[in-house]
C-alpha cells in the first residue's frame, strides 16, 4: 500500500469515489471523511490523502455481484487505485 496526498477544494471533492480500470468492480476513496479531518493549506485547498492496493502476486478475489451470484477476479502484481 502506498499512500498519496492530493489537494481538494471541497467537501464535494472529498467524497469523491473512483475506480482503477484494472481492476474491475473495486472502488477508492480519500481516507479523510470531513474536511475537518484534512490539513488546510490555507489558501483555499486541503491535504488530502488517499491509499492504493500493492499487490506482489496474483490474487483471486470473490464478491457478491449484483445479480447475486458470486463473481471472482484475479489481478496480476501491482499497484491499483491510483487516483486518475
Amino acid at each position: 500500500m502506498a499512500r498519496y496526498t492530493v489537494n481538494i477544494t471541497s467537501q464535494e471533492d472529498l467524497e469523491e469515489v473512483w475506480v482503477d480500470s484494472s481492476a474491475p468492480n473495486i472502488s477508492f476513496t480519500y481516507n479523510e471523511l470531513s474536511l475537518e479531518d484534512c490539513i488546510s493549506n490555507r489558501d483555499g485547498t486541503y491535504s488530502a490523502t488517499y491509499d492504493t492496493m500493492e499487490l506482489t502476486e496474483t490474487t483471486t478475489f470473490t464478491y457478491l455481484s449484483n445479480s447475486g451470484s458470486d463473481t471472482t477476479i484475479s489481478l496480476s502484481s501491482g499497484e491499483y487505485g491510483v487516483k486518475p
